[in-house]
C-alpha cells in the first residue's frame, strides 16, 4: 500500500499535510503515536471514513475488516448471530462464526446477547467478528482495551501469528512492548501534523 501526500486539515489545524508512507501487502504493522497527533484521521481515511484534502492512498480495491475503539455490537443479535451477520450464507456459516468465538475464549457464550457479556467479552467478539469477515487489510484501533495480560497473550496467535501472510494488519497502539512482541514492523509517529519519527523492521532484529 503506497500512501502518498496525503492532506487533510480541520479549519486552521493541519493534520495531515503531504504526509507519505509505503506499506507491505502483508503482515503486522503497528503504529505508535500520542493521542491528538493526527493518526486517528489517517485511519479513518485509511478506512474509508474520512475523505482527504488531496493526495492518495491505494486502499479502494481492498476488502477492509476494522476493530474501532467502540464494540459497535449489534445490541439484539447473539454472539454468535454478531458473527454470522459478516459471513455469506451457507452451510459452514454458523460453524465459522462459533470456531471464531472459540479462540477468542467466549465460545460458551454463543448463544447470548451484548448485553449480558461483560466488557472484555464483548470486546472479545468485536475482534471475532472482524477476524471472520477477514479481507486483504486489518485495521486494529486500540483493540485489546479492557483485557487482561493473559487473555491478550492467548488470543493473539489466532489474530496475528494465523493471518501474518495472508494480509496486512495495522494495530494501533499505545503499548510499545506489545507492538515489539507482535509486530513485524514499528512506525512511531508526532505531530500534528502528522510525521514519522521512527520505522523500526523488527522482524530484523529478532
Amino acid at each position: 500500500m503506497i500512501i502518498s501526500n496525503l492532506n487533510k486539515a480541520f479549519g486552521n489545524v493541519v493534520v495531515l499535510e503531504n504526509f507519505c508512507l509505503e506499506l507491505p501487502d502483508s503482515g503486522v504493522v503497528a503504529f505508535m503515536s500520542p493521542s491528538g497527533s493526527g493518526k486517528t484521521t489517517l485511519i479513518r481515511i485509511l478506512a474509508g471514513i474520512e475523505k482527504a484534502d488531496g493526495g492518495e492512498a491505494n486502499v479502494c480495491k481492498k476488502k477492509l475488516s476494522m476493530v474501532f475503539q467502540e464494540n459497535r455490537l449489534l445490541p439484539g443479535v447473539t454472539a454468535a448471530g454478531n458473527v454470522m451477520s459478516v459471513l455469506k450464507k451457507g452451510t459452514t456459516r454458523e460453524e465459522m462464526a462459533i470456531s471464531w468465538l472459540d479462540k477468542m475464549g467466549i465460545k460458551t457464550a454463543s448463544h447470548l446477547f451484548p448485553r449480558q457479556l461483560s466488557g472484555g467479552m464483548q470486546r472479545r467478539l468485536s475482534i471475532a467478528r472482524a477476524m471472520a469477515y477477514g479481507g486483504d487489510l486489518m485495521i486494529l484501533d486500540e483493540p485489546f482495551t479492557g483485557l487482561d495480560t493473559a487473555t491478550r497473550k492467548r488470543i493473539y496467535p489466532h489474530i496475528f501469528d494465523e493471518t501474518r501472510s495472508k494480509r496486512l494488519t495495522i494495530l494501533v497502539t499505545h503499548d510499545r512492548a506489545e507492538a515489539e512482541s507482535i509486530a513485524d514492523r514499528l512506525i512511531v509517529m508526532g505531530g500534528p501534523p502528522l510525521c514519522v519519527l521512527e520505522d523500526i523492521h523488527l522482524n530484523q532484529q529478532r
